[in-house]
């Protein structure tokens, strides 16, 4: 089924991620998790995900826009999803993460410029009041212990995951062990270029990046010791009445049978030590999900290769990967930001 809206307009707007020479420059948050550290009953907010697709070429016979939608899950209550779009989309779930995928197909006359916003309510939760995990079929368990694209195992990965593990009998034991050393071997830093990729001999060679980085380091190791893990990300609301997102948030999760997918922040975790523990398992009230998962197909399947990082539009004109391409987010805290 399609349906047709219109788009909207909003000021005031900070550029979260842009699509430059085929390759993601990713604004990705400084004060990140900072202040989202109360675990409870979580959050009720409101947010705007505004899809902007500038300078497209009028001569262009087809133009394909896929955007990921948060949905319902273990960490948010997604009670309203509102897309405003001048153009005609059918929404629908990628087989492999049960991402919801909007998709959107124009063609002539083209518009110079495309505006694609979607509004969420949300309740955002904590531990004490999440969902449950449905159970992870043996394909998706399967699938979170291989490696794939710049998520490499190779054998100083090898090398590292025993170093963490020696000793280590559980699985969860193992998982802290991964988890404490990639927080200590890697830098948080955005200094030198190619970071935010989620490149594992990248953050291997050079020990430095931003969450994307650290994150693909633990999936990396984790599967190497045949522990599931899997990829995760979104935006982290601050502490504030209402304002801008400043970038995105990532972080990964482990399986341990009986428990679930157990989250880990080892780049939070870096930034703020004292918070180690805290980092390792605390489902956080402030995340909202956007989806979940690394080189995704979409839906319908794109020409190009999987998409490394599911967050901004993804758009292929004539079936080129095209490059300007953007995200704004806004949000309301609908209790004024203020946590007990």
């Amino acid at each position: 089924m399609y349906f047709t809206h219109m788009g909207i307009t909003r000021a005031h707007w900070v550029v979260l991620v842009v699509l430059l020479g085929g390759g993601w420059l990713v604004l990705e948050s400084r004060g990140s998790a900072l202040a989202s550290r109360a675990v409870g009953s979580g959050r009720e907010v409101t947010c705007t995900y505004q899809a902007q697709i500038k300078r497209l070429p009028h001569d262009a016979h087809t133009v394909h826009v896929w955007i990921p939608l948060a949905k319902t899950g273990r960490e948010q209550r997604i009670l309203r999803r509102d897309v405003h779009a001048p153009v005609p989309y059918t929404i629908a779930e990628d087989p492999d993460y049960g991402n919801d995928i909007l998709h959107a197909t124009l063609e002539p006359p083209i518009p110079e410029h495309l505006v694609i916003t979607v509004d969420y309510h949300a309740q955002l939760v904590g531990d004490d009041v999440a969902l449950a995990d449905s159970r992870p079929s043996m394909k998706e368990l399967h699938r979170s212990l291989q490696p794939s694209g710049l998520v490499i195992i190779d054998d100083a990965v090898r090398t590292r995951a025993r170093q963490a593990t020696a000793g280590r009998l559980t699985r969860a034991a193992q998982a802290r062990g991964i988890y404490d050393q990639v927080r200590q071997a890697m830098a948080y830093d955005k200094t030198v270029p190619g970071w935010g990729r989620g490149d594992t001999r990248r953050a291997c060679l050079l020990g430095k990046g931003n969450c994307t980085d650290f994150h693909s380091l633990f999936i990396s190791m984790a599967r190497a010791q045949w522990i599931p893990a899997r990829f995760k990300i979104g935006v982290v609301i601050p502490q504030a009445a209402s304002g801008t997102i400043p970038g995105y948030h990532c972080w990964a999760e482990f399986y341990e049978k009986g428990q679930g997918w157990v989250p880990v922040d080892a780049s939070e975790a870096r930034k703020h030590p004292e918070l180690a523990d805290y980092y390792f398992g605390a489902r956080d009230p402030n995340r909202l999900l956007i989806s979940t998962g690394r080189d995704i197909q979409l839906v319908p399947q794109q020409q190009g290769e999987p998409v490394n990082i599911f967050f901004a539009p993804y758009v292929e004109v004539d079936g080129q990967v095209f490059p300007d391409a953007s995200v704004e987010v806004r949000f309301t805290d609908l209790q004024q930001g203020r946590r007990t």
